[in-house]
Protein backbone atom coordinates (compact mmCIF):
# COMPACT_ATOMS: atom_id res chain seq x y z
CA UNK A 1 0.00 0.00 0.00
CA UNK A 2 2.83 2.39 0.68
CA UNK A 3 3.59 2.12 -3.21
CA UNK A 4 0.11 3.13 -4.10
CA UNK A 5 0.40 6.46 -1.40
CA UNK A 6 3.44 7.39 -3.07
CA UNK A 7 2.06 7.32 -6.55
CA UNK A 8 -0.60 8.97 -5.70
CA UNK A 9 1.44 11.86 -3.74
CA UNK A 10 4.08 11.67 -6.83
CA UNK A 11 0.82 11.63 -9.78
CA UNK A 12 -0.50 15.01 -7.43
CA UNK A 13 2.53 16.79 -6.78
CA UNK A 14 3.34 16.97 -10.59
CA UNK A 15 0.16 17.72 -11.80
CA UNK A 16 0.05 21.33 -9.16
CA UNK A 17 4.01 21.73 -10.95
CA UNK A 18 2.23 21.74 -14.23
CA UNK A 19 -0.75 23.81 -13.45
CA UNK A 20 1.66 25.72 -11.54
CA UNK A 21 3.63 26.81 -14.88
CA UNK A 22 0.50 28.39 -16.54
CA UNK A 23 -0.74 30.06 -13.86
CA UNK A 24 -1.13 34.15 -14.27
CA UNK A 25 -0.15 36.77 -11.60
CA UNK A 26 -3.92 36.99 -10.71
CA UNK A 27 -4.21 33.15 -10.67
CA UNK A 28 -1.63 33.36 -7.61
CA UNK A 29 -3.53 35.97 -6.02
CA UNK A 30 -6.77 34.32 -6.12
CA UNK A 31 -8.01 32.74 -2.82
CA UNK A 32 -9.00 28.89 -1.93
CA UNK A 33 -11.14 27.59 -0.06
CA UNK A 34 -8.20 27.12 2.70
CA UNK A 35 -9.34 30.05 5.18
CA UNK A 36 -7.09 33.50 4.34
CA UNK A 37 -5.41 31.14 2.15
CA UNK A 38 -4.44 32.43 -1.67
CA UNK A 39 -3.12 30.04 -4.46
CA UNK A 40 0.61 30.99 -3.93
CA UNK A 41 0.02 30.25 0.23
CA UNK A 42 -1.17 26.64 -1.04
CA UNK A 43 1.75 26.30 -2.65
CA UNK A 44 4.03 27.82 -0.21
CA UNK A 45 2.63 25.22 2.22
CA UNK A 46 3.17 22.03 0.17
CA UNK A 47 6.68 23.44 -0.46
CA UNK A 48 6.92 23.58 3.18
CA UNK A 49 6.12 20.49 4.27
CA UNK A 50 7.61 18.51 1.50
CA UNK A 51 11.00 20.84 2.57
CA UNK A 52 11.45 19.55 5.66
CA UNK A 53 10.21 16.12 5.07
CA UNK A 54 14.16 16.26 2.76
CA UNK A 55 15.59 15.71 6.16
CA UNK A 56 17.79 13.37 7.10
CA UNK A 57 16.34 13.46 10.83
CA UNK A 58 13.91 15.51 12.74
CA UNK A 59 14.45 19.17 12.45
CA UNK A 60 13.19 21.25 15.17
CA UNK A 61 10.35 19.35 16.41
CA UNK A 62 7.65 21.51 17.20
CA UNK A 63 4.97 18.94 19.23
CA UNK A 64 7.12 16.01 19.48
CA UNK A 65 4.75 13.22 20.87
CA UNK A 66 1.54 14.47 19.21
CA UNK A 67 -0.44 13.42 16.29
CA UNK A 68 -1.42 15.77 14.78
CA UNK A 69 -0.02 18.79 12.85
CA UNK A 70 -1.13 22.00 14.59
CA UNK A 71 -2.46 24.88 12.64
CA UNK A 72 0.87 27.45 14.05
CA UNK A 73 3.24 24.87 12.51
CA UNK A 74 1.91 25.17 8.88
CA UNK A 75 1.18 28.75 9.24
CA UNK A 76 4.24 29.50 10.01
CA UNK A 77 5.64 27.86 6.82
CA UNK A 78 3.44 30.05 5.02
CA UNK A 79 3.69 33.06 6.26
CA UNK A 80 7.96 32.03 6.29
CA UNK A 81 7.48 32.18 2.54
CA UNK A 82 4.75 35.12 2.69
CA UNK A 83 7.12 37.37 0.58
CA UNK A 84 9.04 34.92 -1.93
CA UNK A 85 7.80 35.35 -5.56
CA UNK A 86 5.44 32.31 -6.80
CA UNK A 87 8.30 30.76 -8.85
CA UNK A 88 10.70 30.63 -5.75
CA UNK A 89 8.21 28.61 -4.10
CA UNK A 90 7.25 26.44 -7.01
CA UNK A 91 11.07 25.70 -7.50
CA UNK A 92 11.18 24.90 -4.01
CA UNK A 93 8.34 22.66 -3.97
CA UNK A 94 9.54 21.24 -7.15
CA UNK A 95 13.47 20.45 -6.18
CA UNK A 96 11.65 19.04 -2.41
CA UNK A 97 9.01 16.56 -4.76
CA UNK A 98 12.29 15.41 -7.02
CA UNK A 99 14.26 14.45 -4.16
CA UNK A 100 11.55 13.20 -1.85
CA UNK A 101 10.55 10.76 -4.85
CA UNK A 102 13.88 9.39 -5.33
CA UNK A 103 14.29 8.49 -1.33
CA UNK A 104 11.12 6.82 -1.41
CA UNK A 105 11.53 4.83 -4.12
CA UNK A 106 13.35 2.62 -1.32
CA UNK A 107 10.17 1.97 1.02
CA UNK A 108 10.78 0.26 4.32
CA UNK A 109 9.31 -3.34 4.79
CA UNK A 110 7.23 -2.38 7.48
CA UNK A 111 4.60 0.13 7.13
CA UNK A 112 3.89 0.37 10.96
CA UNK A 113 7.55 1.24 11.78
CA UNK A 114 7.76 4.85 13.13
CA UNK A 115 8.61 7.23 10.18
CA UNK A 116 11.97 9.32 11.21
CA UNK A 117 10.89 12.43 10.01
CA UNK A 118 7.32 14.00 9.94
CA UNK A 119 5.84 17.44 9.93
CA UNK A 120 6.25 18.98 13.38
CA UNK A 121 7.52 15.65 14.55
CA UNK A 122 4.50 13.87 15.11
CA UNK A 123 4.60 10.57 16.16
CA UNK A 124 3.64 8.93 12.59
CA UNK A 125 4.08 5.28 11.38
CA UNK A 126 5.84 5.07 7.71
CA UNK A 127 2.10 4.35 6.39
CA UNK A 128 0.26 7.19 8.23
CA UNK A 129 2.68 9.59 7.12
CA UNK A 130 2.43 8.73 3.52
CA UNK A 131 -1.36 8.07 3.83
CA UNK A 132 -1.66 11.64 4.60
CA UNK A 133 1.15 13.35 2.80
CA UNK A 134 -1.16 11.90 -0.42
CA UNK A 135 -4.52 13.20 0.64
CA UNK A 136 -2.64 16.42 1.64
CA UNK A 137 -1.00 17.03 -1.88
CA UNK A 138 -4.27 16.10 -3.56
CA UNK A 139 -6.59 17.86 -1.50
CA UNK A 140 -4.75 21.09 -2.18
CA UNK A 141 -4.79 19.95 -6.06
CA UNK A 142 -7.93 20.20 -5.45
CA UNK A 143 -8.24 23.53 -3.66
CA UNK A 144 -6.19 25.27 -6.45
CA UNK A 145 -8.03 23.35 -9.27
CA UNK A 146 -11.29 25.26 -7.96
CA UNK A 147 -9.35 28.48 -7.33
CA UNK A 148 -8.38 29.03 -10.96
CA UNK A 149 -11.23 27.12 -12.69
CA UNK A 150 -9.27 24.54 -13.65
CA UNK A 151 -10.84 21.14 -12.78
CA UNK A 152 -9.38 17.95 -12.82
CA UNK A 153 -7.60 14.87 -10.93
CA UNK A 154 -11.23 13.80 -9.66
CA UNK A 155 -9.99 10.23 -11.48
CA UNK A 156 -6.51 9.79 -10.01
CA UNK A 157 -4.72 7.91 -7.66
CA UNK A 158 -4.29 10.49 -5.18
CA UNK A 159 -8.49 11.00 -5.42
CA UNK A 160 -8.83 7.22 -4.94
CA UNK A 161 -6.66 7.31 -1.75
CA UNK A 162 -8.61 10.67 -0.52
CA UNK A 163 -12.02 8.81 -0.74
CA UNK A 164 -11.26 5.67 0.69
CA UNK A 165 -9.43 7.57 3.42
CA UNK A 166 -12.47 9.63 4.28
CA UNK A 167 -14.90 6.48 3.57
CA UNK A 168 -13.26 4.95 6.69
CA UNK A 169 -14.17 8.52 8.87
CA UNK A 170 -17.74 8.17 8.61
CA UNK A 171 -18.47 5.62 11.04
CA UNK A 172 -16.32 7.99 13.80
CA UNK A 173 -18.75 10.82 12.09
CA UNK A 174 -22.09 8.91 13.15
CA UNK A 175 -21.71 7.36 16.20
CA UNK A 176 -18.90 9.87 17.75
CA UNK A 177 -19.95 13.23 16.37
CA UNK A 178 -24.27 13.27 15.30
CA UNK A 179 -25.14 10.20 17.99
CA UNK A 180 -28.25 9.33 16.50
CA UNK A 181 -30.32 6.84 18.74
CA UNK A 182 -28.92 3.08 18.56
CA UNK A 183 -29.89 1.60 15.62
CA UNK A 184 -29.83 4.13 13.49
CA UNK A 185 -28.26 3.66 9.80
CA UNK A 186 -27.18 5.65 7.12
CA UNK A 187 -25.61 5.16 3.23
CA UNK A 188 -23.63 7.59 1.23
CA UNK A 189 -24.03 7.17 -2.45
CA UNK A 190 -21.10 8.92 -4.17
CA UNK A 191 -21.67 9.24 -7.77
CA UNK A 192 -19.32 10.62 -10.30
CA UNK A 193 -15.39 9.59 -11.01
CA UNK A 194 -14.55 7.88 -7.46
CA UNK A 195 -17.82 6.07 -6.63
CA UNK A 196 -18.44 5.05 -3.18
CA UNK A 197 -21.46 2.88 -1.50
CA UNK A 198 -21.08 3.18 2.10
CA UNK A 199 -23.91 1.93 4.87
CA UNK A 200 -22.97 2.57 8.40
CA UNK A 201 -25.36 1.01 11.66
CA UNK A 202 -25.62 2.71 15.28
CA UNK A 203 -25.00 -0.15 17.56
CA UNK A 204 -26.41 -0.55 21.05
CA UNK A 205 -23.67 0.44 22.64
CA UNK A 206 -23.40 3.94 20.46
CA UNK A 207 -20.86 2.34 17.94
CA UNK A 208 -20.98 3.03 14.69
CA UNK A 209 -19.78 0.20 12.03
CA UNK A 210 -19.95 -0.29 8.58
CA UNK A 211 -22.03 -2.82 7.61
CA UNK A 212 -22.55 -4.86 4.06
CA UNK A 213 -25.52 -3.88 3.15
CA UNK A 214 -28.39 -1.84 3.80
CA UNK A 215 -32.23 -2.13 2.87
CA UNK A 216 -34.40 0.88 4.42
CA UNK A 217 -31.70 3.44 5.81
CA UNK A 218 -32.43 6.04 8.33
CA UNK A 219 -31.29 8.30 6.14
CA UNK A 220 -29.37 8.33 2.81
CA UNK A 221 -27.41 10.87 1.54
CA UNK A 222 -26.31 11.05 -2.42
CA UNK A 223 -23.81 13.14 -3.90
CA UNK A 224 -20.83 13.47 -6.21
CA UNK A 225 -16.92 12.85 -5.59
CA UNK A 226 -16.22 16.35 -5.87
CA UNK A 227 -18.98 17.07 -2.86
CA UNK A 228 -17.96 14.09 -0.67
CA UNK A 229 -14.26 14.86 -0.58
CA UNK A 230 -15.14 19.12 -0.04
CA UNK A 231 -17.00 18.45 2.68
CA UNK A 232 -15.18 15.89 4.30
CA UNK A 233 -11.66 18.00 3.81
CA UNK A 234 -14.09 20.91 5.60
CA UNK A 235 -13.70 23.64 2.17
CA UNK A 236 -17.09 24.32 2.02
CA UNK A 237 -20.30 23.83 4.02
CA UNK A 238 -23.48 21.62 2.81
CA UNK A 239 -25.42 24.74 1.75
CA UNK A 240 -22.69 25.48 -0.88
CA UNK A 241 -22.21 22.40 -2.35
CA UNK A 242 -25.09 20.02 -4.23
CA UNK A 243 -25.70 17.11 -2.17
CA UNK A 244 -29.50 14.78 -1.63
CA UNK A 245 -31.10 13.82 1.84
CA UNK A 246 -33.68 11.25 1.57
CA UNK A 247 -35.17 9.97 4.67
CA UNK A 248 -34.67 11.46 8.16
CA UNK A 249 -33.56 14.96 6.44
CA UNK A 250 -32.76 16.14 10.27
CA UNK A 251 -30.42 13.49 10.76
CA UNK A 252 -28.96 14.03 6.60
CA UNK A 253 -28.28 17.65 7.48
CA UNK A 254 -26.65 16.85 11.31
CA UNK A 255 -24.28 14.32 8.95
CA UNK A 256 -23.34 16.70 6.51
CA UNK A 257 -22.54 19.62 9.13
CA UNK A 258 -20.30 16.88 11.06
CA UNK A 259 -18.51 15.45 8.09
CA UNK A 260 -15.25 17.72 8.06
CA UNK A 261 -12.81 15.46 9.14
CA UNK A 262 -8.81 16.95 8.18
CA UNK A 263 -7.26 19.35 10.96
Amino acid sequence: MLETYVRGWHESALSILALAADLDDADWARQTDCEEWTVKDVVAHLAHLESELCHTEQNDPEQAGGTEVVSAYTAKGVEARRHETPATVVAELAAAVELRASRLADLPDDPSAPAPVTPGGVQWSWDTLLRNRSVDMWVHEQDIRRAVGRPGGLDSTGAQIAVMTFSFAMPYVLGKRVKPPAMSTVRWEVTGEMPLELAVRVGEDGRASAIESLDEPTATLTMKTEAFTVLCAGRRRPDDVKVGIHGDEDLGRAILSAMAIMP
